[in-house]
């Protein structure tokens, strides 16, 4: 039986991105790949065979908010001495496994030869550095083109994605997989969940109100959702959702900081619309979990938003466009029928995306 060791260190701090992508890849492939394929995790220090929890916002977050307002170069430094005992943890634990799929920002040294698949999710760190501390991008600077010569295959999340891929390295198109992600159906529906209703309620959530679902990343544009909903008419809050890990919150905001998958497919049913005015996206799995739960959706005509999107959503214009999206929120609430039109696609669209998919395909790049 072939051996795969997957770098699961992301699952181990809070529960987003790319976190959220190996849990439902994982989930999936575990099954797809029973009897050919024995998978091994790396939680930073060692390898079991046990797919670590996904977190919760703890320490590590903690220490990242401290490190981002420190000078670039100490936090920089800090960030390469734990990569540098990471890195040499992994190596130890590297031993005899067929393939090495790494999901984070550049393979790690197996020691050995290895093949390896690397998944990139966006390319945001070389097409828009401004939008991330300077200590991480100059991380990444480091390693990350010396590390491309290793990998024997690129798994891209969306075509746009993928085209950015070829647009800016020199790696063979032919080499890339787009492998759409997928959401857990079982958890991300229509169905109303009366005891994530009551802690929602709880916590002060209105039943009218416009929903906004990221981190504090500025492409993320999370002061244009409050711009446009202070414009609407219908007097509704915005909810926002998100582990604001990058910079404090903004005003006026209804800001529920990290909640479970749970609360957060019952916020996708209450809420009267959901918003994406994001600047760069390389998938944006909020936009499918809206329309699997019934929210009508707006998104920015930004990165692979409309690619995702299809027909299921409403797409406003340029991501900075504070009116447009404000007169589309106007419309949407204006219009039942609009709104029931935008939602029964949006549920429609949503089937096609799930983990099973995703791991058939990522599943024929490892064989």
């Amino acid at each position: 039986m072939k051996r795969l060791l997957v770098n699961a260190v992301p699952l181990t701090v809070v529960g987003t991105g790319i976190a959220r992508y190996l849990g439902g890849l994982y989930g999936a492939l575990e099954q797809e790949a029973a009897g050919e394929f024995e998978v091994w995790y790396f939680d930073g220090s060692t390898v079991s065979r046990t797919m670590p929890a996904p977190g919760v916002p703890g320490m590590r977050e903690r220490i990242g908010r401290i490190l981002w307002r420190m000078p670039w170069p100490v936090a920089y430094g800090a960030r390469l001495l734990d990569h540098a005992r990471m890195e040499a943890a992994f190596t130890r634990a590297a031993q005899n496994f067929d393939c090495y799929h790494e999901a984070g920002y550049f393979p790690l040294n197996t020691g050995q030869s290895m093949r390896t698949v690397l998944t990139i999710h966006d390319m945001s760190l070389m097409r828009h550095p401004e939008w991330h501390p300077r200590e991480r991008v100059e991380y990444w600077k480091r390693r990350f083109f010396d590390r491309l010569d290793r990998v024997d295959h690129i798994l891209a999340i969306s075509r746009f994605t993928r085209d950015e891929i070829v647009d800016l390295l020199d790696f063979p198109e032919e080499r890339i997989t787009v492998t759409p992600l997928g959401v857990d159906h079982n958890t991300f529906n229509m169905n109303d969940d009366a005891e994530a209703d009551h802690e929602l309620n709880k916590l002060g959530v209105p039943e009218d109100f416009v929903l906004f679902v990221g981190s504090g990343d500025p492409r993320k544009n999370l002061d244009v959702a409050r711009s446009a909903v202070g414009r609407v008419q219908h007097q509704m809050p915005l909810v926002a959702v998100g582990w604001s890990g990058w910079e404090p919150g903004t005003g006026g905001v209804l800001g529920l900081g990290y909640v479970s998958d749970r609360l957060l497919a019952q916020l996708y049913r209450r809420a009267s619309v959901f918003v994406m005015p994001s600047s760069y996206e390389g998938f944006g799995l909020p936009v499918v979990e809206a329309m699997a739960c019934g929210c009508p959706t707006l998104v920015a005509d930004a990165g692979s938003l409309s690619e995702v999107g299809g027909d299921g959503v409403h797409v406003f214009g340029e991501a900075q466009n504070v009116g447009a999206l404000a007169e589309s929120i106007e419309q949407t609430m204006g219009s039942k029928t609009f709104m029931d039109a935008l939602r029964k696609k949006g549920v429609q669209r949503a089937k096609s995306f799930d983990w099973p998919s995703c791991a058939r395909l990522s599943l024929q790049r490892f064989r």
